[in-house]
């Protein structure tokens, strides 16, 4: 893509679901935003917030919002962002258990998705980028997460742009090619 197909990113989500301050996925992030230029950066983290899990109720599908209300907050800030950061270590060749939940929420958004003749409930385009880590190889565990959330991503209106990933951390981890991706990222939406 060409610099000028990217919109201009003028608030930007960080759903950081990293539990340790010192792991290898909290380096990204704190890498990410030390390398971008922007004034308005809001953080969830996922480990601190309590809010329920999707318990398939189908509430939303008749009344296209989620029966619970504790993340409406979170919601109103995923729908008016320009760009969202998902941050996350790969356990088991997943996304940490608090993504997952919060991915799972997004049901309304599919339920209104296919209601509504597959018409976006959020009408503002969006972008997103994934920052993982994994203790081991973990490439094979990247591109499934990176297929998990683009399925997610096309029910609420979000362009994916790209990813970095720090592998085998347990052993030799490779931060710097991770961090080199993320600069890779951020020259192309312009964000330097």
């Amino acid at each position: 893509m060409k610099q000028s197909d990217f919109m201009k990113y003028n608030k930007i989500l960080i759903v950081d679901a990293v539990s340790r301050n010192d792991g290898f996925t909290k380096k990204l992030v704190e890498f990410f935003k030390s390398n971008i230029n922007a004034e308005n950066v809001v953080t969830f983290e996922t480990y601190k917030e309590k809010f329920k899990f999707c318990d398939g109720c189908n509430f939303c599908e008749e009344n296209e919002r989620c029966k619970y209300k504790d993340l409406d907050l979170f919601m109103s800030e995923f729908e008016t962002v320009d760009l969202i950061v998902f941050a996350t270590p790969v356990y088991n060749g997943m996304v940490s258990a608090p993504m997952k939940a919060l991915i799972e929420r997004f049901q309304p958004y599919y339920s209104y998705f296919y209601k509504h003749q597959k018409t976006q409930k959020i009408e503002k385009r969006r972008s997103a980028i994934i920052l993982a880590s994994a203790g081991r190889d973990g490439e094979t565990a990247l591109e499934y997460i990176v297929t998990q959330y683009k399925y997610a991503f096309s029910v609420t209106n979000i362009e994916f742009i790209g990813s970095a990933f720090c592998n085998f951390t347990d052993t030799y981890p490779n931060l710097l090619k991770a961090e080199n991706e993320i600069k890779d990222i951020l020259e192309r939406m312009d964000l330097q």
